[in-house]
């Protein structure tokens, strides 16, 4: 891919590829190398962040003071030292998101930063198939009656996690994006034990155990050897599954650390791993009944942690009748008698199922009363959690659209704790959290313990990520591009920078461009070559709004300075298909000055990107005098197809 600026307007603005430029430093302004080698004292101190919901009788309660709150850890006071409210900006009702033409995008939005952001996640790992296209359709729902400035991002869980849709504050971006056909595939994982697999099971067993005219009961050890069979192959697939679960969770938690803010998670599953919490004083951790699941939800739930991500789990399956009753539910010809299919009204006492009929007996009423377990404890699990997390459960409702907007709107209002801890000790132990609110008896929600590892600190990830950042800058200076931080797929667009973006494919044929290169820039080999049938070129075209940038004046009325220009193209795992970065000379003579303030900083790119699949375009923009930053990212699926564009 090349990088050019408008010939016409920009004829004296030079391009210089970033590696080339020995000199070029990090927005964020590095202290430089020779700083970083002077002795100093450095002091780590390590917060606890609460993000904490009170509300009263579902309603949120506002404009209460530090004083009303009483922490506790391990059942030892802290003592809070920051505390803020957060609630929603006021929005005037006559905003509405501009509208452009085709092809073309903006990264401006007239909606403030909201102080917490949603995530929709659809789980197929953990949704049977006939539920996964109703909660579709609810989120659809949702979307298509949502109000701007919402800020919300989806994506979808199966084998692994997958990106649907950046965050946006316009509905109408995002339920394109969950409309689109590549995205909208019901997918079947097949990891969950399905109800009518249950029942397929009992079935034969209730065959092997019954006598019939033309067959004879199997020998019971034969009949315990089998249902013991199947149980250790159920167990060990919801053991795979919660483990695909927790893993795409912490993947889910380090995307969402790279922006500040809590962030709610809807997650619409039918089953959350199972977990529960043990703690008296400082003892105490997550336990699964397996050690190493245990470990791995204990990090879990750290990593959510870190990153302010509270669960907000929603049963996909709404209220449903229990399957016995539904038509495609077979029951056993062999199990016929009125013991078999209800259960002896006088059992035997101490009788067995292997001295007894019970192994194939009460058909129904063992499916009955298995459902109905297996329903209430996916539900305690979900619950237990969405509280150690910091969010609330919803089950046994239809209405999925419903509490999409009730969670959206209930978990805006919200009081922000910090407290240094009294035990420093990064010890790996389970911390309770204990939160109480003097006035009256409101209703709290928030994350009820943490675990002592740097995987709880917010923005861990950050901290390690940015010292990796600065340790490669001061070995390669200019080898690290300074937009680096803010080009991650998904994160917010930055609006320092305004500016506009029109994307289109080019005509079938098309070869690299190929300018004048400034005296530094090696030639490229590979810039007449032709993209082959695999790819598509995609010519970007970018108008920067030139009272954002410092440009400085010289003399003789040229206007001067200098952008870094990022582009990458994701697939939809996050993965790096394209990338560039560039450093751009602007030099701007007085007779063309006039010119760009009326129609922008215009700047052309080309790339090319696989022809095939689903591929998401992000932009950024930096000012290296002010250090002014914007982004933009839009999905290729957006840009009207290359056919309709050679018409």
């Amino acid at each position: 891919m090349r990088l050019f600026l408008a010939s016409t307007i920009l004829a004296g603005a030079a391009l210089v590829p970033q590696a080339q430029q020995p000199g070029a430093q990090p927005a964020q302004n590095p202290a430089s190398p020779a700083a970083d080698q002077q002795p100093g004292l450095r002091v780590t101190s390590r917060n606890v962040v609460i993000d904490v919901i009170v509300t009263n009788n579902g309603k949120p309660v506002t404009g209460l003071s530090k004083d009303t709150f009483m922490v506790t850890e391990s059942g030892k006071p802290q003592s809070v030292s920051f505390f803020e409210e957060n609630a929603p900006a006021p929005q005037p009702q006559s905003v509405q998101i501009p509208k452009m033409p085709p092809d073309v995008f903006t990264n401006f939005s007239p909606f403030p930063t909201p102080p917490a952001v949603n995530v929709l996640l659809l789980d197929s790992l953990n949704t049977l198939t006939e539920d996964q296209s109703w909660v579709h359709k609810a989120a659809l729902q949702f979307l298509k009656s949502a109000k701007p400035g919402n800020r919300m991002a989806i994506f979808t869980m199966g084998l692994g996690l997958h990106f649907i849709q950046g965050f946006s504050d316009d509905p109408s971006v995002l339920a394109a994006a969950l409309s689109n056909k590549k995205n909208n595939e019901v997918e079947n994982v097949g990891a969950i034990t399905s109800q009518d697999e249950i029942v397929s099971q009992q079935n034969l067993i209730g065959l092997m155990s019954a006598n019939t005219p033309f067959s004879t009961a199997a020998n019971p050890d034969m009949i315990a050897a089998l249902q013991n069979f199947m149980n250790e192959n159920n167990f060990s697939r919801d053991v795979d599954r919660n483990y695909l679960t927790l893993e795409n969770l912490q993947r889910l938690a380090t995307f969402l650390q790279g922006f500040p803010g809590r962030k709610n998670i809807i997650w619409f599953s039918e089953k959350a791993p199972g977990i529960f919490v043990i703690n008296s004083g400082v003892i105490g951790g997550i336990q699964t009944g397996n050690p190493s699941l245990s470990v791995t939800a204990s990090r879990t739930l750290a990593m959510l942690a870190a990153a302010r991500a509270a669960l907000y789990p929603v049963d996909a399956r709404g209220t449903s009748v229990n399957a016995v009753y539904k038509a495609e539910n077979v029951i056993s010809s062999a199990n016929n008698s009125p013991q078999q299919m209800l259960g002896a009204s006088n059992p035997t006492p101490g009788s067995t199922a292997a001295t007894s009929q019970s192994a194939g007996s009460a058909a129904m009423l063992q499916q009955i009363s298995q459902e109905d377990q297996d329903r209430n404890t996916d539900q305690l699990n979900a619950q237990l959690i969405a509280d150690q997390s910091g969010g609330r459960a919803f089950a046994n409702s239809n209405g999925l659209a419903e509490i999409i907007d009730k969670i959206t709107s209930s978990s805006d209002n919200f009081y922000t704790i910090a407290y240094t801890p009294t035990n420093p000790n990064m010890d790996g132990d389970y911390r309770k959290i204990e939160i109480k609110v003097s006035g009256a008896k409101y209703q709290l929600s928030y994350r009820r313990g943490y675990f002592a590892v740097d995987d709880a600190l917010p923005g861990s990830s950050l901290v390690v990520r940015s010292k990796e950042i600065q340790q490669l800058n001061q070995k390669a200076p200019g080898a690290v591009d300074p937009l680096l931080p803010f080009m991650d797929l998904g994160m917010p667009q930055s609006q320092q920078l305004l500016y506009k973006l029109r994307v289109f494919p080019a005509p079938a044929g098309t070869v690299a461009a190929a300018p004048s290169p400034a005296p530094s820039t090696p030639p490229n080999p590979q810039q007449d070559k032709s993209p082959g049938k695999d790819k598509t070129a995609y010519k970007i075209d970018f108008a920067v709004d030139a009272s954002d940038l410092t440009l400085t004046p010289a003399p003789d009325g040229t206007r001067k300075g200098k952008v870094n220009i990022s582009l990458a193209v994701y697939d939809r795992y996050a993965n790096v298909v394209t990338h560039e970065e560039h450093l751009v000379d602007l030099n701007f003579p007085p007779d063309a000055w006039a010119a760009i303030q009326n129609s922008g900083v215009q700047l052309h790119a080309q790339l090319f990107v696989p022809a095939k699949g689903h591929y998401w375009l992000r932009t950024g923009i930096l000012d290296r005098s002010s250090h002014k930053v914007g982004t933009m990212e839009i999905p290729l699926s957006a840009v009207v197809p290359l056919q309709q564009a050679s018409k």
